[in-house]
């Protein structure tokens, strides 16, 4: 497995434990909308990241990659969303499902080059739906306001976390972006 595999390995871990965490300390503050669209969005990111990666990994073997890629994304999104509730339950294993299969789809068509900087996206938007919980949690409250001009400064220490997160990823891809061959299309 290479470093960078390891990395989008342990940044879904550390996702899915963020995750769970913070459904323990803020799941009474959230509407049922709100814990539809948390699951939502880390389910669909979290399975397009592994099918991105299992489809690069098994380039060639769609059914393979797509199979595992379905069961990977439908267990770590319902892993992310069980605490939620059972509709967010079910949301969160059929978003990884179907976003497993569509990330499987990609990684077979795109070259590995272009599956990294996927990756990286989906990865990031992946962290970020970790800041939907604070900030659905703030909007229950039924005077949502902003405590000080400080609490302005999170959205920007959001922002260089995302950037970070981003950059992050790149120190571990072995080989530079530009300097790999295009991936021949396949025609039918």
């Amino acid at each position: 497995m290479s470093e960078f595999q390891l990395f989008i390995v342990s940044a879904l871990i550390l996702i899915v434990i963020s995750s769970l965490v913070l459904t323990k300390k803020l799941d009474t503050s959230f509407h049922h909308s709100q814990r539809m669209v948390i699951a939502m969005l880390s389910g669909t990111s979290i399975g397009l990241v592994i099918g991105l990666m299992l489809g690069s990994i098994f380039q060639g073997n769609l059914f393979i990659s797509t199979v595992l890629s379905m069961s990977a994304g439908a267990f770590v999104g319902g892993i992310c969303n069980w605490k939620l509730g059972t509709v967010s339950f079910i949301e969160g294993l059929s978003a990884g499902f179907m976003g497993g299969m569509m990330g499987a789809m990609l990684g077979e068509m795109i070259s590995i080059a272009e599956s990294i900087i996927l990756i990286r996206i989906f990865i990031t938007l992946a962290a970020c739906s970790l800041f939907l919980y604070p900030v659905f949690a703030c909007m229950s409250h039924p005077d949502p306001f902003i405590p000080s001009k400080k609490w302005l400064l999170k959205p920007f220490l959001a922002f260089l976390l995302v950037v970070a997160f981003l950059m992050g990823g790149s120190w571990f891809s072995e080989d530079p972006i530009n300097d790999q061959p295009p991936h021949p299309h396949h025609s039918s």
